[in-house]
């Protein structure tokens, strides 16, 4: 595993209902490289996520129309295996250990609780990315 990662022409998803924690994240990732595409509410993202198939959904969970938990289950549960096998980081102020561990067993690649340093989530994009 190379400890540099291409990001040119790779697309994340950002699935956050919050403007200005959606338009900070997007703005530092576009910097590195990224195309970055975002939804404000579950039932876009989903959309967009099956629709578009990024190489990366960021998703909050604590979204409108449809919680992000729904999100990454309807996912995970798709036909489409190009669009099941989406890696998925959460992104959210749940940090109870019960909220985690529902995270992994409904298919979450990563588990990052907010504030959280834009360091530690690049070093997540990175390992899932490369892998």
């Amino acid at each position: 595993m190379g400890s540099t990662l291409q990001v040119a022409g790779k697309r994340i998803l950002i699935i956050e209902d919050e403007l200005s924690a959606s338009k900070f994240l997007s703005f530092r990732l576009q910097k590195i490289g990224f195309e970055v595409s975002t939804a404000f509410d579950g039932v876009t993202g989903l959309k967009e996520a099956t629709e578009k198939i990024p190489d990366l959904v960021i998703l909050d969970l604590m979204i409108p129309k449809l919680p992000g938990e729904e999100v990454c289950k309807a996912i995970r549960e798709n036909f489409d295996e190009a669009i099941s096998r989406i890696p998925i980081i959460m992104l959210t102020g749940k940090d109870t250990l019960v909220d985690r561990v529902v995270g992994k067993v409904i298919g979450a690649d990563a588990y990052l609780t907010k504030p959280y340093e834009f360091e530690d989530l690049f070093k997540e994009i990175q390992r899932i990315l490369s892998s």
